[in-house]
Parts: C-alpha cells; sequence; structure tokens
C-alpha cells in the first residue's frame, strides 16, 4: 500500500484494519476497484480522485468506529458531509446517495453519524492537507475530533441534514425520473 508519507503508527493502523475487514490496500492504485452489494461485485474505474480520497475514508472509519459494511459506509459518508466531504463533484456523486440510502438501512445510526460529523473535522479539509497524515496517531485523531459539551441536535444541525437529505434524494431520483421518462416515450 503506497503510504504518501503517512505516519507509521497511522499506516500500521490503517493496515491492521483492512486486513481485518478484508480490504485489499492494492486497489489504491489500480485501475479498477471491485465495488461490492452483497454476492454480486462489479469492477469500478478507479479514478485519480478516489485513490486521493481513499485513504483518508479509511481512516475516517477508524476515526470514527463506523464499520466497514453497509451500515458503516452509509455512516462514514454522512459523517463526511457534516465534517467535511472530499472537493471534488465525482466523489459527491459516488457519495451523496448513500445519506439518502442510509436513511432506509439505520436512520438513527446515519443522523447520529451526521451530528457527530458536526462536532468534526474531516481529513478532506483544506486545513489538514497531506501533512496531516505525518501527524502521530494520537494527534491525528485529537486534531480531527472538536470538543462538544454536547452533541445535541441544535435548529442549524436539523437543517443543515434535511439539506443532505434532500440532494441525497434528488441525485437518487433523477435516474430513475429519467429512465421513468424514457420508458414511457418509448411505449407504444
Amino acid at each position: 500500500m503506497p503510504d504518501g508519507g503517512m505516519h507509521a503508527a497511522a499506516c500500521a493502523t490503517l493496515d491492521r484494519f483492512r486486513a481485518e475487514h478484508g480490504i485489499d490496500g492494492r486497489y489504491d492504485d489500480t485501475p479498477t476497484w471491485p465495488f461490492r452489494i452483497g454476492p454480486v461485485t462489479v469492477p469500478v474505474p478507479n479514478f485519480s480522485w478516489r485513490r486521493r480520497a481513499i485513504q483518508r475514508h479509511d481512516i475516517h472509519h477508524l476515526v470514527t468506529g463506523y464499520p466497514f459494511n453497509m451500515r458503516g459506509e452509509f455512516q462514514v459518508a454522512t459523517w463526511e458531509f457534516a465534517a467535511g466531504c472530499y472537493p471534488h463533484a465525482g466523489a459527491t456523486l459516488l457519495i451523496l446517495p448513500l445519506v439518502f440510502l442510509g436513511l432506509f438501512w439505520s436512520p438513527p445510526e446515519v443522523w447520529r453519524a451526521f451530528l457527530d460529523g458536526r462536532h468534526s473535522r474531516s481529513l478532506y479539509r483544506p486545513e489538514f492537507g497531506d501533512h496531516a497524515l505525518h501527524a502521530s496517531w494520537e494527534d491525528l485523531l485529537r486534531n480531527m475530533r472538536r470538543e462538544s459539551a454536547s452533541h445535541r441536535a441544535s435548529m442549524a444541525d436539523r437543517i443543515a441534514f434535511l439539506w443532505i437529505v434532500l440532494q441525497s434524494m434528488a441525485l437518487v431520483a433523477t435516474p430513475i425520473a429519467a429512465i421513468v421518462a424514457l420508458l414511457t416515450l418509448i411505449q407504444p
């Protein structure tokens, strides 16, 4: 796994995490990555923006404690949108639908992930840059977590969550609406 200059402790922690969850870190640098849904695996292009983001994304799993399964992906995606998502349109198109889909799978966990993200900073934020990955694991955790007296939802939290969910719903609904419109047009 290319470490991009990661601190040895952070790199070792990430390697252990990937091994425990059956994640092959070699996909960081390959032209495709295996997108798995249950028993089905589809090779998906491994765009450069994804290769740059995946290491940070996996570290977000470690920092938040969200598992590397579908529920954990829904949680991390929601957490990342609240804490600072990867600044690329392709990443948004790939990850944003997970927020809405997560509401069907595990709504309380998705809501809590959003609130936790509102009190955290993701490694995608500009203030971290690549130098953040050179920090010790303890410094990395300390810099990503904001201290908060309470994780009680404010009105601003509720509005921000609603806005993310509406965007996610629109992104999920657009291709469905296009297919329905197309089928309507081609039926006699």
